[in-house]
């Protein structure tokens, strides 16, 4: 098949730094043909059974994040979608006829691989492994509702994935690509799907990719949804497919069985009388429950939760063959950008030390350098913020960095841009920020004066987020001065730059930078 658009974060311009110019490769990957692998027939033999009882085995996944590759860590293993492809097969040889498979969201916002193909990748990959629904979380509104259309409308063959989100409106309406809800036949029960997304989780998404969205409560959609499909589907047993945590669902009634996520912890609460769960991130964990029926009634008489740590079962898992020939497709154009090679690092850069220092320092850089060409006086630029939780995804290990690991670190496509605020407002509403703990750091400056007009630097999604710059100053696009530098693009010029970076110069102990003070 062909993919059928250009891919912006293809189209990288040379980016240049201190004299050294980092050019990234044109790769047109949506003309891309892609081969797919026949798929292996699904829920076509038997439901696992006793004399008395019948078993459906369903399986969750969310916040994987993009996370295509097998890596080990000490907490625990990134199992990645070859050997999860495995996991799913093994499951199924055990109930056939009777296995159910779902994710709750975020599944493919995160890496090279998946960002770079707008998360075709992935979506392949799930549909191979025979993912029976998702519901959405918020990373995939990152790249605007038309890439959430196109996901839901890529066929594997004739066949996709089924979106659900009950509560997401646009303009007042559940669009077009979402369901409230799906119903899934295996054998001779009917299980119902309800996806919804977290009641307030605009403020983790940048407000341009949410025009005419709002998410509204769920908590009556779902109780009639679910009384619906007991009734008019005549469905033996509802699940809720939510993305937020599991231990903060809203206590609706008639449902059997909950998955959450969001939190990316393994997670086990209580909604409305049914047992919910959630798991890690990255696919470190998958959440199981077992629907146990009567068999002569069809009656639900019992659900078992549990949920399995990939790390206790990576090393017996091989390598799907289906999903490494969707991979290595990608990957040939893919490698192209993600390994080039940008420098050193003689330690690892930790997220909440060296790196976050090299990324508002960098940051900072930016905007002083692009500031005559906005007219703004560049010792007017005071400080430079990005977000603590969630902003910079993972830390670059010592030795060889190459633009994949930036990208992993740095997956969002946050833009630098400047907020012009007066002294005496930025003085008198600093305490505000400290308390969110943003990153801040600034250049060594003159005393503020309170009569004049400074800048702070940020990424577009924190200025324009509620639970950031909304307790400083409620900004709206209008007040942005953009810059059209991608953080990520900028970090990956500056490393390349230095080709070395040196712990100790991007310590916490910088000399050429310090922390912001908590007063003036």
């Amino acid at each position: 098949m062909k993919l059928k658009k250009y891919l912006p974060l293809l189209m990288v311009l040379p980016l240049t730094s201190c004299g050294k110019t980092l050019v990234i490769p044109t790769v047109d990957v949506m003309d891309l043909h892609i081969s797919l692998p026949e798929r292996p027939a699904y829920n076509t033999g038997a439901i696992r059974s006793d004399d008395t009882f019948d078993y459906i085995d369903v399986y969750e996944l969310s916040d994987f994040h993009g996370a295509v590759n097998e890596e080990k860590h000490e907490k625990g293993t990134y199992i990645g979608l070859p050997k999860l492809a495995s996991y799913f097969e093994q499951k199924r040889s055990s109930n056939p006829g009777g296995t159910v498979i779902l994710s709750a969201g975020d599944m493919f916002q995160g890496s090279a691989d998946s960002n770079l193909t707008r998360g075709y990748m992935v979506n392949y990959s799930m549909q191979y492994m025979g993912f029976d629904a998702m519901t959405l979380g918020n990373h995939e509104f990152d790249w605007t509702d038309e890439w959430i259309k196109k996901n839901a409308e890529l066929q594997y063959n004739t066949s996709t994935i089924p979106y659900l989100g009950a509560n997401i409106l646009k303009d007042g309406a559940i669009p077009s690509f979402l369901k409230k809800s799906v119903v899934l036949q295996r054998g001779d029960y009917k299980i119902g799907v309800i996806g919804t997304i977290g009641n307030s989780l605009e403020d983790t998404i940048i407000k341009s990719s949410l025009e005419g969205y709002e998410f509204v409560e769920y908590k009556t959609i779902v109780d009639t949804e679910a009384a619906r499909l007991k009734t008019e589907e005549a469905c033996n047993a509802v699940i809720l497919l939510s993305h937020e945590d599991a231990e903060n669902m809203e206590a609706v009634v008639g449902i059997d069985a909950a998955f959450g996520g969001h939190s990316h912890l393994d997670k086990q609460g209580n909604v409305g009388g049914a047992t919910s769960l959630a798991t890690l991130n990255y696919g470190q964990s998958v959440a199981h429950f077992e629907l146990k029926f009567n068999k002569s009634s069809k009656q639900l008489v019992s659900t078992a939760g549990n949920i399995q740590a990939m790390s206790a079962v990576a090393s017996s898992l091989s390598e799907n063959a289906g999903i490494k020939s969707i991979m290595s497709q990608y990957g040939t154009e893919i490698d192209k950008i993600k390994n080039i090679k940008l420098g050193r690092a003689d330690a690892e850069l930790e997220i909440d030390g060296a790196l976050r220092n090299l990324c508002t320092k960098t940051m900072h850089e930016t905007a002083v350098g692009v500031s005559s060409s906005l007219n703004i006086d560049s010792s007017k630029i005071i400080a430079s913020y990005h977000n603590v939780n969630g902003g910079i995804r993972s830390a670059i290990a010592k030795g060889k960095i190459v633009y994949g690991d930036v990208y992993k670190s740095f997956p969002f496509d946050n833009e630098v841009v400047l907020i012009p605020v007066s002294g005496k407002e930025y003085k008198s509403k600093i305490h505000s920020l400290d308390k969110l703990g943003i990153y801040r750091t600034f250049e060594k400056r003159a005393e503020i004066s309170d009569n004049e007009t400074y800048y702070l630097v940020a990424t577009d999604f924190i200025a324009l987020s509620d639970s950031y710059f909304g307790s400083f100053k409620h900004l709206e696009d209008k007040d942005l001065i953009r810059t059209g530098k991608v953080v990520r693009d900028e970090i990956a010029s500056k490393i390349y730059s230095l080709r070395k970076v040196k712990h100790s110069v991007w310590g916490a102990n910088d000399t050429c930078y310090k922390i912001v003070p908590t007063s003036f």
